[in-house]
C-alpha cells in the first residue's frame, strides 16, 4: 500500500515537474526536504504523532519550508498531511528522486556484500553495470554478513544474486523438489 502511495504523490510531483520544466528545480528542492526529514527526527516525530492536529501539522510544515521551495511541492507536502500520509513523505519523495534519475539517464544500483569492498571492486562493479545496463549508475552499498561471499545487486526490481547464501539456498530447493519427486 505505501508502495502505491509514494508511486502515485510520486508521479503526480514528477509528472509536473516535468510539465513545467522544474526538473533541476524539482530535484534540488526534494534532495533538501529529504535531508530535513531524515535529520530532524522531532520534525518527523510532530508529523506523525497522531495527536497533533492536521492544522498544526500544515502550518508547521508551511512555517518551515514556505519562500523555500515551489508552491507546487509544499502543496504536495500539505496535500499529503491531510490525507493522512505524512509517514509516506520520505517514501514519496525517494519515488519522484528515482524518476529524475531515470529521466536523467541514471540508475541506482543497490549492492550488498559480506564484507566491505574496496575502491577498486566498487569501480568494476559500477563499469560492469553501466555497460550492462546503458546508465549512469549511482552505488548505494552495504555490507550483509549473512550473504557468507559474493554479491547480491539490485536495479530497480531486478535482482542479482550472486551470493554463497543465494547459491545454498537454490542448492536447498533443488534437493527439496528432488526428495518430493
Amino acid at each position: 500500500m505505501a508502495e502505491l502511495i509514494a508511486k502515485r504523490y510520486g508521479t503526480a510531483l514528477f509528472e509536473l515537474a516535468v510539465e513545467t520544466n522544474q526538473v533541476d528545480l524539482v530535484e534540488e528542492q526534494l534532495k533538501l526536504i529529504k535531508e530535513i526529514l531524515l535529520t530532524e527526527k522531532d520534525f518527523m516525530g510532530v508529523l506523525n504523532h497522531p495527536k497533533v492536529v492536521v492544522e498544526n501539522k500544515i502550518a508547521m510544515v508551511e512555517n518551515t519550508f514556505d519562500n523555500k521551495i515551489i508552491k507546487e511541492i509544499l502543496g504536495l507536502l500539505v496535500i499529503a498531511i491531510k490525507k493522512g500520509r505524512a509517514s509516506d513523505l520520505l517514501d514519496i519523495i525517494e519515488y519522484c528522486l528515482d524518476e529524475i534519475d531515470s529521466l536523467k539517464g541514471n540508475a541506482k544500483a543497490y549492492v550488498s556484500s559480506a564484507q566491505e569492498l574496496t575502491d577498486e571492486q566498487l569501480e568494476s562493479i559500477k563499469n560492469k553495470l553501466e555497460e550492462t545496463t546503458g546508465k549512469k549508475i549511482i552505488l548505494i552499498t552495504d555490507v550483509d554478513e549473512t550473504l557468507i561471499g559474493g554479491l547480491m545487486v539490485r536495479i530497480g526490481d531486478r535482482i542479482i544474486d550472486n551470493s554463497i547464501k543465494g547459491k545454498i539456498e537454490a542448492i536447498s530447493k533443488e534437493l527439496y523438489a528432488i526428495q518430493l519427486g
